[in-house]
C-alpha cells in the first residue's frame, strides 16, 4: 500500500486530524525551552514543520523515503535517515524528543530498544512527548498479495498511559495527557476547521472529560 503524502490532504477532514495533532505537540514543547528536538519517524516532516516554528533546533530521523518529501517541505530542520533503535546520536544530545505515532507499529524487542535509544540519547530534565491510538482494538485483515491476516494500518501494539509508562524508566515522570476524542465536529469538521487552536483545544478537553478518544498524547519529563 502507498504511503499516504498528509501534504496533499488539502481540505480533508484527515488534514485538519493532522494539523489538530500539531497544535497539541507544539502546545505541549512550547514552554520546555529545549534548544535541540528530535522527531522520531518523522515521515514527510508534516508535524517536524510545527516543531520547527518553536525556538530551537530540530531534527527529524525516519527509515522511510518519505523523508525526500519531509527535506523539499520542511526548509528549518534537518532530517537523517535512521532507525529508532539505533540512534546515530552520542548520548545525552537532545533536550526533548517526540514518538508521534511509532511505538503501535513495532514489535516488542523493537520497542524495548528504541526506549533504551531514546533513553540514550535524551539529557537529564529532558522532555519526551508520546502519542499513539487510545485503546485501540487491534483489526486484521486479509491481504490480498499473500492470503495471510494482516493488521490494519499496521498497528501491532494497543496502548494506554499506563501501559507506556511501564515502557520507560522509573524516572521519567507523566506530566501532562492529553485525550483527542474522535469526534468529527471537533476533529475533522470543515466547518470548524479554522477554529483557533485555543477554543478547540478547550472543547476537546471538555469533551475529554467524557469520552477519552482515541489518541492519547503525553508529555513526560527525565528526572536528573
Amino acid at each position: 500500500m502507498a504511503e499516504q503524502n498528509i501534504w496533499k490532504l488539502q481540505g480533508s477532514s484527515s488534514l485538519n486530524r493532522q494539523v489538530r495533532r500539531g497544535h497539541v505537540v507544539k502546545q505541549m514543547l512550547k514552554h520546555s525551552k529545549a534548544r535541540l528536538i528530535l522527531d522520531i519517524g518523522c515521515a514527510e516532516g508534516f508535524i517536524t514543520n510545527y516543531l520547527s516554528q518553536l525556538q530551537a533546533q530540530v531534527i527529524g530521523i525516519d527509515i522511510d523515503q518519505s523523508l525526500k518529501i519531509a527535506k523539499n517541505k520542511v526548509k528549518n530542520a534537518d532530517f537523517i535517515q535512521a532507525s529508532i533503535t539505533h540512534l546515530p546520536f552520542k548520548d545525552g544530545t537532545f533536550e526533548a524528543a517526540t514518538l508521534l505515532e511509532i511505538l503501535e507499529h513495532l514489535p516488542n524487542a523493537a520497542i524495548n530498544k528504541g526506549i533504551a535509544e531514546v533513553n540514550r540519547v535524551l539529557k537529564s530534565g529532558g522532555t519526551l512527548i508520546v502519542s499513539v491510538p487510545y485503546k485501540e482494538k487491534i483489526t486484521y485483515t486479509r491481504c490480498i498479495h499473500c492470503g495471510k491476516l494482516t493488521p490494519l494500518y499496521g498497528h501491532l501494539q494497543s496502548f494506554d498511559e499506563n501501559k507506556i509508562a511501564s515502557l520507560l524508566p522509573e524516572n521519567y515522570k507523566m506530566v501532562k495527557k492529553k485525550y483527542l476524542p474522535n469526534l468529527e465536529l471537533i476533529s475533522c469538521s470543515k466547518l470548524l476547521s479554522y477554529m483557533p487552536s485555543r477554543i478547540w483545544l478547550l472543547m476537546n478537553d471538555l469533551l475529554g472529560i467524557i469520552r477519552k478518544g482515541y489518541w492519547i498524547t503525553l508529555k513526560l519529563v527525565k528526572s536528573i
